[in-house]
């Protein structure tokens, strides 16, 4: 039997093993980093900051197109982007705790994936109390995905920096949402007072009226597009997006899908000519849409993709109407577009769409098969049908396109067989210098460098090397995956349809190096597509 005094220490040492433990649990529940957060598939795993430190991260960082931008021209590199920073681990050394690279990082991820992807990561960020930059990035992707809810949590819950201009407007939307009128004036004016806002104070009172008193609106925040989202339909003028972000154009555009086409296809497509602006891209957008004249579908089709080649935005068209190809009529009419289409279907990974308009552009359109008028004294006339009658005569795109489409098809398949691909690669060099830079990204993933692309390299100008490039092959050899891929992403400013053959040699060869051979060929893919566009 225990003394009463001993069965008092012990009594005394459970208690306070008891409250370490729950010390330490609380602990460890509030120290998980930003940094530590990440999408549902985590790319990159826990270890992708291994080898970085925190000023080779913020350097990789610092680089890349911010949230107040346009945002990303090449998808392939965007999604370079995206892949690591919705990745979450351990953060780089000397990051533990640096609110600095944690908002860094979900400010670039904003610009490159949009607002649903940092929206869905800070929903499970703890301590956006205490962090206000981060905070922000929550609250503005709530209100411009609708999630009012959400950002006002965040607005309600912040400790630090409250009583910034932003987060007082940001309570009084909430206010407003309440119907709690008068605090939401309140708020408004405090804000007025640090930092005047015409544009959202006419927003704001015309749901605090219910009318509008202002003939104009435009909105270049979330908070901003979230006002006019709940505002009075009655007389609201047309939202301005002209200074908005990438992301909230982007987003404003999923919230406002285009009415479905109400004019006879043939006519609409002929009012083309008359129309400019928002409204032509909406009646282009319908007429692609719409399911009851596929044969138009193809023809205002090709118009947007014509044009997207023009404006250098075939991407971005492609991916947009990529998955309108599969139903598409392959025929005379159509088929002088082919090329594009299985262009845009192989941009939206639609692989069979693709083949089956490549095989068309060799083949030329399938013949329609007819009977013959019936005579009953030859009945074996109608034992088989006849090639449709007055047929032209096909020709087919040149042989180096066609090369060309052959091997984007195998870099989208990801099944390249080295004997094959290696064929391609050499009939690929025949169209000249723009197949360089196909090569070269090939040859960096350990395809063939023949002779004449090695010579065509030895006797090419002397070019500038960006220290990214640099950087990010030292980053490869230190096996460091989040950094590697950041700073090819920068080498990529304008695309790999731009970079050099020496820049994409490098580049896949790094990233194959890494572990993201897949991402390199995403990279191969947008430049053949772009450059045989």
């Amino acid at each position: 039997m225990l003394p009463t005094n001993s069965l008092a220490s012990l009594l005394a040492l459970t208690a306070l093993a008891t409250a370490h433990a729950q010390d330490i649990e609380v602990r460890q529940l509030g120290s998980v980093d930003p940094l530590e957060v990440g999408g549902a598939t985590n790319g990159l795993g826990d270890s992708l900051w291994a080898g970085s430190t925190v000023q080779t991260a913020l350097n990789a960082l610092e680089g890349l197109p911010g949230s107040r931008s346009d945002g990303y021209r090449s998808r392939a590199r965007a999604n370079l982007v995206a892949l690591a920073l919705l990745s979450g681990g351990r953060p780089p050394q000397g990051g533990r705790g640096n609110l600095s690279l944690a908002s860094l990082r979900a400010d670039r991820l904003l610009a490159a994936s949009g607002a649903e992807a940092v929206y869905s990561l800070l929903e499970r960020t703890p301590g956006l109390d205490r962090a206000p930059d981060l905070a922000r990035l929550h609250a503005e992707t709530a209100f411009a995905l609708a999630a009012g809810d959400a950002g006002c949590r965040t607005a309600n819950g912040l400790v630090v920096g409250r009583d910034q201009p932003y987060w007082l407007r940001a309570r009084a939307f909430c206010h407003a949402l309440n119907g709690e009128d008068a605090a939401a004036e309140l708020s408004a004016d405090l804000a007025r007072a640090e930092e005047p806002d015409a544009n959202f104070d006419g927003l704001l009172y015309a749901i605090t009226i219910g009318s509008w008193t202002t003939g104009s609106a435009s909105a270049d925040t979330g908070l901003d597009w979230a006002l006019a989202a709940v505002s009075p339909s009655e007389n609201r003028p047309a939202i301005d997006l002209t200074d908005a972000p990438g992301w909230l154009v982007t987003a404003a555009e999923a919230a406002s899908a285009a009415p479905a086409l109400e004019a006879d296809p043939a006519l609409a497509l002929e009012g083309l000519a008359m129309q400019e602006g928002v409204e032509r891209e909406q009646r282009l957008e319908q007429l692609i849409r719409q399911d009851f004249d596929r044969l138009i579908a193809a023809q205002a089709l090709a118009v947007a993709l014509d044009e997207a080649v023009r404006d250098n935005d075939f991407m971005r068209v492609a991916r947009e109407f990529g998955h309108e190809v599969d139903t598409l009529p392959i025929t005379f009419d159509t088929i002088v577009d082919g090329g594009r289409f299985a262009l845009a279907a192989l941009a939206v990974g639609d692989i069979a769409a693709a083949q089956r308009w490549r095989d068309a552009l060799e083949n030329g359109p399938p013949a329609r098969r007819t009977l013959p008028a019936y005579d009953p004294t030859k009945p074996d006339d109608l034992i088989g049908a006849v090639a449709e009658p007055g047929r032209p005569e096909w020709a087919p795109p040149s042989p180096s396109f066609m090369v060309g489409l052959d091997l984007a098809l195998r870099v989208a398949q990801t099944q390249l067989r080295r004997a094959s691909t290696d064929a391609l690669i050499q009939a690929r060099l025949e169209a000249g210098d723009a197949s360089l830079g196909d090569v070269a990204a090939l040859a960096g993933l350990g395809f063939a460098a023949p002779a004449d692309f090695r010579l065509a390299l030895y006797r090419a100008d002397p070019s500038t090397v960006s220290p990214a490039l640099s950087a990010m092959d030292a980053a490869a050899m230190a096996g460091a995956r989040a950094e590697t891929a950041l700073l090819a992403a920068q080498v990529l400013a304008d695309g790999p349809a731009a970079a050099s053959p020496t820049e994409l040699m490098r580049i896949t060869a790094a990233l194959d190096r890494v572990g993201l051979r897949d991402m390199a060929l995403a990279l191969v893919l947008e430049r053949l597509i772009v450059e045989l566009a």
